[in-house]
């Protein structure tokens, strides 16, 4: 049994799991088979120690750092873990458990600010606890992490003498959170619940930050990027509270990705009033967005953000990087984080046929790295074919081609193998690539496709708002010769280009695209079945009920299910026979809206003739 006092605070005799311990304090602190069920004694404990209030009695160990050290990095940062505490998103009882921990934090030195605190790392192994006439130290050996992380308490006006194992060491930052600061909010929270919850600071960070709205939301809710072990993630009530769908707030949990824990601590250290009162006041979120705003952009720099309908059409799109991230990738490219070490690798068998834009970081297995080029590649054909004319993110595109063309240019691979020039191809012995249908990224890029799609957004032909994907606003006269030919009104005309073109022409995508209302998009399509140039059918993952006759090809997300004469018009590889043909593979636009609308036609019309 560990020895206690006459000033031991009445909680410390409560138990917690450490499961809820965790849960509670997800994304701020790791560890979580390092935590046991007395914690938060411990980490009490260790401040008493610090004090000089607790002397462990003979035979007892002193105190040790609590599960795997990772909370001493809240020590001058406790105000993430109070707002939080104050959130109404925060569950219940993991909300007990915050308010335990202010409880029991408001009472040990580590809210003192005449105490001087300093983190940093030892080499070597063991653990040690010392305190002598220069104050504490602590170290403790994590075996799994090979670490040794090292905690020094300085009294007034003490000095402790360098530990010749060191590492690095660093000060504590002193921020929000004294004492009397910690006890007011926690009798407030008590008294009077969580704090009010304000949608409009959610909208006033995302403005000053650049932040995506599901993202602000997660940070004002104390809970800026979640660590993998809180699962569920968020649950429906904590769902219903933002006001976001699940899928909303996963892309803003990614998004905050770049927020390591120190960086998720660092971020709300200080965002919260002076008098925690201030909280329950008219505007008292809004005052802590724009403090939340501030911190962002001292850290991250102010990003712009992407008009709503323009992210929820990113979110859609599933790519390997947050929504957000993809918009400000077209929005600011100069800032976007293209690595510089871009490559062409290649089959050895055959270079010539079989090549794919790469980065060196493939190879030495950043992940990242791909994703982006993905992002990219993915994100050009979707600017220039599914946002309107005139939005900022579309605009972008031709300038992202641009720099990713000056990345190419260069010569300051860390590998030396950029690829710098159209003829010569850097064949990497060693990398294997996964199928071989894969030069498209780089075919797409050089064979003039894809200065074809950029001319169409620079040259501005489309009004502002209107879509290329709407053959109306990009090939009018190809729309009235449909109409002439098969005796249809412009709208039926139009829609049946769409099918025998797009690959997704989903009922919700070509009423964003035409601008149709439910009724005048249902007459349309009558119109085509009637004249039999369509059938009506029910089929998975189509979103549509009207299809060109012939026979179909399933696939599996993300690649769209589609009819097998138009997916080998867009370059498709498929797979299988009759009812079991698979899209296994689906490249980037092979062209031109007005190009591959022209060409659907075409070879509509000759079919016809020769009675297919």
């Amino acid at each position: 049994m560990h020895s206690t006092d006459s000033n031991t605070a009445p909680w410390v005799a409560r138990k917690w799991k450490s499961a809820r311990v965790t849960s509670a304090l997800q994304g701020l602190v790791s560890g979580g088979g390092s935590w046991y069920d007395d914690e938060l004694v411990r980490i009490e404990r260790t401040g008493r120690y610090i004090a000089g209030t607790w002397t462990p009695e003979e035979g007892e160990d002193g105190p040790v750092l609590a599960g795997d050290a990772s909370w001493v990095h809240l020590i001058g940062q406790v105000g993430v873990v109070a707002l939080r505490a104050a959130s109404p998103v925060t569950r219940p009882e993991r909300r007990e458990v915050l308010l335990n921990f202010l409880e029991m934090w408001a009472q040990t030195p580590f809210v003192d600010p005449e105490h001087r605190f300093r983190l940093g790392r030892l080499e070597g192994e063991g653990s040690f606890t010392v305190r002598d006439e220069h104050g504490s130290a602590f170290a403790r050996w994590l075996p799994a992490r090979k670490d040794r992380p090292y905690l020094e308490a300085l009294p007034p006006g003490c000095v402790r003498p360098p530990h010749h194992e060191l590492r690095y060491i660093e000060d504590c930052h002193r921020g929000w959170g004294s004492r009397d600061q910690l006890r007011r909010l926690v009798s407030l929270i008590r008294e009077r619940g969580p704090m009010p919850w304000d949608p409009a600071a959610v909208v006033e960070l995302s403005d000053a930050a650049g932040t995506s709205r599901p993202a602000a939301a997660l940070i004002l809710a104390g809970n800026p990027g979640a660590g993998s072990y809180y699962v569920p993630y968020l649950d429906a009530d904590e769902r219903a509270a933002l006001d976001f769908k699940a899928a909303e707030l996963e892309s803003g949990r990614e998004e905050l990705g770049v927020l390591r824990e120190g960086g998720r601590m660092a971020l709300l250290a200080d965002v919260l009033p002076e008098d925690p009162a201030d909280l329950w006041e008219p505007g008292g979120l809004g005052r802590v967005a724009a403090r939340a705003a501030e911190a962002w952009n001292v850290r991250h720099g102010k990003r712009p953000r992407p008009p709503e309908r323009t992210w929820q059409a990113a979110l859609a799109l599933d790519t390997r990087i947050p929504a957000t991230d993809l918009c400000h990738l077209f929005l600011d490219p100069e800032r976007a984080p293209l690595p510089p070490g871009f490559y062409l690798r290649a089959w050895p068998s055959c270079p010539d046929r079989y090549r794919e834009l790469c980065t060196i970081w493939d190879v030495m297995g950043f992940p990242d790295a791909d994703s982006l080029v993905d992002a990219v590649f993915t994100g050009l054909p979707w600017a220039y074919a599914d946002l309107p004319a005139g939005d900022p993110v579309r605009n972008g595109a031709p300038e992202v081609v641009r720099v990713l063309r000056k990345v190419l240019a260069r010569g300051d691979s860390p590998a030396g193998v950029l690829r710098t020039g159209v003829t010569e191809t850097s064949v990497l012995e060693a990398g294997v690539l996964e199928g071989r249908t894969v030069s498209w990224r780089w075919d797409w890029l050089t064979d003039g496709t894809c200065d074809r799609m950029m001319a169409r957004i620079t040259a501005a032909d489309l009004p502002p708002g209107r879509y290329e994907s709407d053959p109306r606003a990009c090939v009018p006269d190809l729309v009235e010769e449909v109409a002439q030919t098969l005796d249809l009104p412009e709208d039926p005309a139009a829609l049946y280009l769409q099918l025998l073109t797009l690959a997704v022409p989903s009922d919700r995508n070509v009423r964003r695209w035409n601008g149709w209302t439910p009724a005048r998009h249902k007459q349309a399509a009558a119109r085509l079945v009637e004249r039999g140039l369509v059938v009506e059918d029910k089929r998975p993952r189509a979103g549509r009920g009207v299809f060109l006759p012939g026979p179909w090809a399933r696939a599996a997300k993300p690649l769209p299910p589609m009819e097998c004469g138009k997916a080998r018009r867009l370059g498709a590889r498929l797979a299988g026979v009759g009812e079991d043909r698979k899209v296994m593979h689906l490249p980037g636009l092979p062209g031109t809206l007005p190009e591959l609308f022209t060409e659907a036609w075409r070879s509509s019309r000759e079919a016809e003739g020769r009675g297919d």
